[in-house]
């Protein structure tokens, strides 16, 4: 069992500067960022959960342009977070990233974020990650905490996929943790695969060939929405639990909106507002049970226990309670649910439409109890 991190880092506003920036690929650069103090003068370290994101603020004109981005690097370098940014030819931010970024700049964002991570999965001995493409940067955070543990209980099969030799990030990386024994790296390439290397895209029989007790295993997954379906089928066709499988997506990059006449050299970074506390339009009854820590589940009628920092979605998801979502931001109101009693902090407010906030109406992807609170779900 993984033993735990010494502290838990709160989501929270942070301001970055960059500090260092590096060239993986023709088209991906991992950008090394250090937090700056806050306002009381101090520097949280980076205790984030291997394989959870941060999501970048920035705006055009009043217009905010969140994304997110895993943080490639493990809570076990406290001191730096790294982003390994791919640069989509049509993505604003990305494009911001590689083309006007420079090492001196500053960029607003809050995190960490998510619960595709080796806490939260509490993975099985034998763990297969699967990563397609920039998918590769989550297993790469929770490859290196597990490195820089020692953790010599786990046993990792790494296959990861991309187009070309040239596509692939980290090899040298993989080959090196690799000979110091505990995981086995393999690398598939659509085309002009190098000897060694697989050809063609994963396949049922590839990854039995190499994950022979494949159904022992912690199966965890990243990368373009239409690589993440093929796995999914794969091993439904091989009869494996899918308890035991993990995947994360940030959605597909075509279907996001940018603001009209948005370029990426006129984005700016966010500033750090506060959060913004909902208030209880009407004296509900409290949760049931006693405690601060409590969320009362109306329309279930359940009641859990939190950590402080949790967001409600967290929450609902751990306790088998479905609540759609999309963005997961704050942005689109998707996850929005009526709060009856109590106090709800919200990273954004932007997903309600006005006169909701005054109504009780909360946003669960990105809203954070405040002691304890009734939820309509």
């Amino acid at each position: 069992m993984l033993q735990p991190l010494p502290l838990q880092w709160t989501p929270t506003r942070l301001t970055l500067e960059c500090v260092d920036i590096e060239t993986e690929t023709h088209d991906v650069k991992s950008f090394h960022l250090r937090v700056l103090p806050d306002a009381a003068g101090e520097v949280p370290l980076c205790l984030h959960r291997p394989g959870q994101f941060l999501t970048l603020r920035l705006r055009h004109g009043e217009v905010l342009v969140p994304r997110s981005y895993t943080i490639a690097s493990p809570p076990s370098r406290p001191m730096l977070l790294t982003l390994t940014v791919k640069r989509d030819p049509n993505g604003l931010v990305s494009r911001y990233m590689h083309d006007v970024l420079r090492i001196g700049d500053r960029l607003a964002a809050q995190g960490p974020g998510g619960s595709f991570d080796l806490f939260s999965v509490a993975p099985r001995r034998h763990i297969v990650m699967l990563s397609g493409g920039s998918g590769i940067t989550p297993m790469m955070a929770m490859l290196r905490y597990l490195q820089d543990r020692r953790e010599t209980g786990y046993r990792v099969t790494f296959l990861h996929s991309a187009r070309s030799p040239a596509d692939l990030l980290f090899q040298g990386e993989l080959t090196a943790i690799a000979a110091r024994g505990g995981m086995t790296p393999r690398f598939i390439c659509e085309r002009d695969a190098l000897p060694g290397m697989e050809a063609g895209f994963l396949t049922r029989d590839l990854l039995q060939a190499h994950v022979p007790d494949l159904h022992d295993c912690t199966v965890l997954t990243c990368g373009p929405a239409p690589y993440m379906r093929a796995v999914r089928a794969m091993l439904a066709e091989a009869g494996f639990d899918m308890a035991h499988y993990h995947e994360e997506s940030f959605g597909d990059p075509a279907q996001r909106r940018n603001p009209d006449g948005a370029t990426p050299e006129r984005l700016r970074p966010d500033g750090l507002d506060e959060a913004v506390a909902a208030p209880s339009p009407q004296a509900d009854r409290q949760p049931e049970a006693e405690g601060e820590h409590l969320i009362r589940f109306t329309l279930s009628d359940k009641t859990a226990t939190y950590r402080p920092g949790e967001t409600i979605l967290d929450v609902a998801s751990r306790e088998g309670i479905a609540v759609p979502t999309n963005c997961q931001m704050g942005l689109c109101g998707t996850c929005k649910a009526h709060c009856s009693a109590g106090q709800v902090a919200m990273d954004d407010t932007e997903g309600l439409a006005p006169g909701e906030l005054e109504q009780g109406m909360v946003l669960t992807c990105c809203g954070r109890p405040q002691g304890a609170v009734s939820i309509a779900l």
